[in-house]
């Protein structure tokens, strides 16, 4: 199957855009890398270039709404606003209302920052649902999978091309690592975010690329990237997403079957080369490391001490969270820029409630995926994409974090999924039936 309905002709403008501000600009100049305040300035090229994307955007979807004379949403469409809003809510006053850190200097600029961050999740939220609702309804899924498809090959595109002019800043040592280990994305794209894009590359390439060479290719490049970039998360994730789609979508026994020979081979092969696969899954790593999750437990404890002294109402979006971890932060070697959980995150950064509507989200969209998963390839696509950001959540947030390309596929993987038209309407029908059946005998006895 293939997308090649001319969807970008339908709404250029908004599509075009959607997709500019899904890929963002390159990290050529560090923003804000380390526990320290913006240590190398508040203004640079990569913070710049977020920002005049940033503003084109809203321009742009200013200019569409101004001349087309029609609202932000051209229909109505459910996408668990019951669950968005009282979530920015809580965030714009955790924020506002964030403690002093005690080991960090406050600033006047870290609620702007952290204000500003959140706006550009509202703007994405704006652009998406604009294009989505102005698509028409039976193709609204697949515009959400195309965009994801094509942000992912375009990160593969630059990174690709990028590598030979500057090998060091592609293929180096990522601000993420606490090893001087080299990661495909490197300074350039987090390793991390990389890994993900090319989940969805890896996807895209199996089931909308022409059959034959072109998939074989696409997948195979893709498999390198998930590779090289040494992020195991994404990498276990990866695999299990495989079995899913061998074992349950492919149609195939004998893919089935291959899929059973293989793992029993990557077993045999995994004894045998035990020594080599460990040393490069540990990243130069130790096992006493490795142990703790890659320090992930430790900051676990950290972020749970400081999400316990403020319960109810957290230490803010970004800028108040990243302090809050950091003053209970008992290493050198590392500073942690997260909690390396998503719900851990959440509360640090809102509030127990805040994690609770984090959880909901996932909850609510993991459902109605089950529920669609059978429609077709878009669904299917989608099911097993966000299925990848549910495991990827362990270790790392997806929404309560700064908007990037992962957190851009994560909301659009989120609207395809619980904004599809045919899940609503089979809704509608159910709900109808029920009705009638109510009233049914209300109308034998008048």
């Amino acid at each position: 199957m293939t997308l090649d309905r001319p969807y970008s002709a339908q709404n250029p403008l908004l599509y075009w855009t959607s997709l500019v501000y899904i890929v963002g600009a390159p990290n050529f100049l560090h923003f804000d890398t380390t526990g320290r305040t913006h240590e190398l300035g508040l203004f640079n090229l990569t913070s710049i270039s977020q920002i005049v994307i940033a503003l084109g955007s809203v321009y742009v979807l200013t200019a569409v709404l101004f001349l087309s004379h029609r609202p932000l949403l051209c229909r109505k469409v459910n996408f668990a606003q019951w669950l968005w809003f009282p979530l920015l809510f809580l965030l714009v006053v955790a924020t506002v209302l964030h403690p002093r850190s005690h080991l960090t200097p406050s600033s006047a600029k870290d609620v702007i920052i952290s204000l500003y961050r959140l706006f550009e999740w509202v703007l994405a939220f704006a652009l998406f649902l604009a294009l989505y609702t102005r698509t028409p309804l039976e193709h609204a899924t697949e515009v959400v999978v195309q965009l994801i498809g094509r942000a992912s090959w375009i990160w593969t595109a630059i990174v690709w091309i990028v590598l030979p002019v500057m090998p060091a800043q592609v293929y180096g040592i990522s601000e993420e690592s606490t090893k001087a280990v080299a990661q495909l994305g490197g300074q350039l794209i987090s390793p991390s975010y990389f890994a993900t894009l090319s989940v969805a590359a890896f996807f895209y390439a199996l089931f909308y690329f022409p059959r034959g060479l072109a998939t074989v290719a696409g997948c195979m490049l893709a498999f390198v990237d998930i590779v090289l970039a040494r992020t195991r998360i994404e990498l276990i994730s990866f695999l299990f997403l495989l079995i899913i789609y061998a074992i349950f979508f492919s149609g195939k026994f004998i893919l089935r079957m291959g899929t059973i020979i293989g793992l029993a081979a990557s077993g045999v092969l995994g004894i045998l080369f035990r020594d080599l696969i460990f040393k490069f899954l540990s990243r130069g790593q130790s096992l006493k490391t490795l142990s703790t999750l890659d320090d992930r437990t430790r900051v676990w404890q950290a972020t749970y001490e400081a999400a316990r002294l403020r319960p109810f109402i957290g230490y803010g979006f970004i800028v108040g969270a990243k302090n809050a971890i950091k003053d209970h932060w008992k290493y050198t070697h590392w500073t942690p820029p997260h909690a390396h959980n998503e719900l851990l995150h959440a509360w640090v950064s809102g509030g127990i409630f805040t994690a609770i509507i984090v959880l909901c989200l996932y909850g609510r969209a993991l459902w109605t995926a089950l529920k669609t998963v059978r429609q077709g390839t878009p669904e299917v696509f989608l099911f097993l994409f966000f299925l990848h950001f549910v495991v990827r959540s362990i270790g790392g947030p997806n929404l309560i974090v700064a908007y990037g390309r992962v957190g851009a596929v994560f909301l659009l993987t989120f609207i395809g999924i619980v904004a599809n038209p045919q899940y609503a309407s089979r809704k509608r029908l159910k709900q109808s039936k029920k009705t009638s059946v109510h009233l049914h005998p209300q109308e034998v006895g008048a």
